[in-house]
């Protein structure tokens, strides 16, 4: 320990009690910082659930206090990735989801992009699927309408 007090009493002033510091205080702030946020990571991780389908993207976030998403693809306003420097190197990224309904962000993706893409490609097939077969209904209502 530093002789800090020591060498600042004044003239005719002795120390009656210095107090010590605890080295359980170092561990506590070890915990506190590493472990318990270390714990709360683990638990939001098996917390996380995103999927597409050919229809809608589907997901889930929290334990506690949950946020869910249940979109048709053609409300989905936009799709897009954020990769810190670490997510760049380990291939893992936070998937942003916009809908009119809001944000949502999915942390911890493996392959970030590769999703985003397979959503982005599945919007485009389900507005192709869409309008064919709004062009087939209409052929059929046409073709009865002449067939009469």
């Amino acid at each position: 320990m530093g002789k800090y007090v020591e060498n600042n009493l004044q003239k005719n002033e002795s120390l009656v009690k210095q107090a010590k510091i605890t080295f359980i205080w170092v561990i506590w702030h070890i915990t506190n910082i590493l472990i318990i946020p270390l714990i709360v990571r683990i638990i939001k991780h098996n917390h996380i659930e995103l999927a597409i389908t050919n229809k809608r993207i589907v997901g889930k976030i929290g334990v506690f206090n949950t946020k869910s998403l249940d979109s048709p693809l053609n409300k989905i306003q936009n799709c897009s990735v954020k990769q810190t420097f670490g997510g760049k190197i380990f291939n893992f990224g936070t998937v942003v989801v916009n809908t009119a309904a809001g944000e949502y962000c999915f942390e911890g993706v493996k392959s970030a992009n590769d999703f985003k893409n397979a959503v982005m490609a599945q919007i485009e097939q389900y507005e192709e699927d869409r309008t064919r077969q709004q062009a087939e209904q209409m052929a059929r209502a046409m073709a009865g309408a002449i067939n009469k």
